[in-house]
């Protein structure tokens, strides 16, 4: 558990650095938050699930059963972020989205969702099936890219970092990244045995939690400084690259199982809170404390309903 804790911090430290540099970048072509926020917070803060999910695949091509912790990892992390993350920013401050932006991202969304349900329904999810789901994702960035939006204001109190610096936090950031990912994947799938329950719930419950610790803590930073569109565009930006990369990066590696549980369970329950999420960003007021506080019940139900119902020794 030691070793998974430290792996933990160095992914949450990496990513850090990376985000950094991201933002640097950002602040020279003058995006707006909205923007950074979706379309290179949302990458930034999803590298950890990214190398683990090439380690984990890469031990999968060896022979080493490891498909429940790409799998787990990803729609851990997805329902972790649209429940609790944007749960705890939404007491913080109200968020609301940009109509088109909020039906570009919401078919994203429940796309994503849908297409993982229908090509994990009988049992693995291939190759050819995670070359789709990549091609989805970089389909999604075109559109995304492609209608930018610029703003002066967002980047104007924000740090004027020197290209050697930029290189340096990238750098640093993915060394960090590259060792913490071995720590967390190898000692997860040994706690996993030691503990007899299903690798998916580690993934989701350790692991998947544990590696949106840098959206917690972006979107909650952003919200502190009152910066809506950077928040919610984070944890919306990264549960799209969630939907589609990390699962798609896997089986494209090495043919991914997909555990019964998250047919009948996880993903269902995903599409139910995610379309529950876009109906609160519909309305007037959007996500504020009381949505915010029922996310967040959501969540803890969520984990109790997988300690006691779908996964782990109680149902041995």
């Amino acid at each position: 558990m030691f070793l998974i804790i430290t792996g933990l911090i160095g992914l949450w430290l990496g990513t850090k650095w990376i985000i950094n540099g991201a933002l640097g970048i950002a602040k020279r072509f003058n995006l707006s938050h909205s923007f950074v926020g979706v379309a290179i917070l949302a990458v930034g803060t999803d590298l950890p699930e990214v190398f683990v999910t090439v380690k984990a695949s890469l031990l999968h091509l060896k022979g080493i059963e490891s498909s429940g912790i790409i799998t787990g990892n990803a729609i851990g992390s997805s329902i972790s972020q649209i429940t609790f993350i944007l749960g705890v920013a939404g007491l913080l401050m109200n968020f609301t989205m940009i109509k088109k932006d909020l039906w570009r991202d919401g078919i994203a969304l429940l796309a994503s969702v849908l297409m993982l349900f229908f090509f994990g329904i009988d049992g693995i999810v291939t190759r050819l099936e995670g070359v789709i789901l990549l091609l989805m994702y970089m389909i999604y960035y075109f559109i995304l890219v492609r209608n930018k939006t610029l703003n002066t204001d967002d980047n104007a109190n924000g740090v004027d970092y020197s290209n050697i610096a930029l290189a340096l936090f990238l750098v640093f950031g993915f060394s960090v990244l590259i060792i913490s990912s071995h720590l967390v994947v190898e000692n997860a799938m040994k706690l996993a045995e030691k503990w007899g329950v299903a690798q998916s719930f580690i993934g989701i419950a350790i692991i998947g939690l544990g590696t949106s610790l840098p959206e917690l803590a972006v979107s909650v930073g952003a919200a502190i400084r009152r910066s809506a569109g950077m928040s919610v565009g984070n944890i919306i930006g990264s549960n799209i690259f969630d939907g589609f990369i990390p699962i798609g990066l896997g089986a494209t590696i090495s043919t991914t199982n997909m555990e019964g549980n998250l047919l009948r369970f996880d993903l269902p329950f995903l599409f139910g809170v995610t379309f529950l999420v876009l109906i609160f960003l519909k309305t007037k007021k959007g996500i504020s404390k009381p949505e915010g506080i029922i996310l967040i019940v959501i969540f803890l139900l969520y984990i109790l309903a997988k300690i006691f119902f779908f996964e782990g020794k109680f149902l041995h």
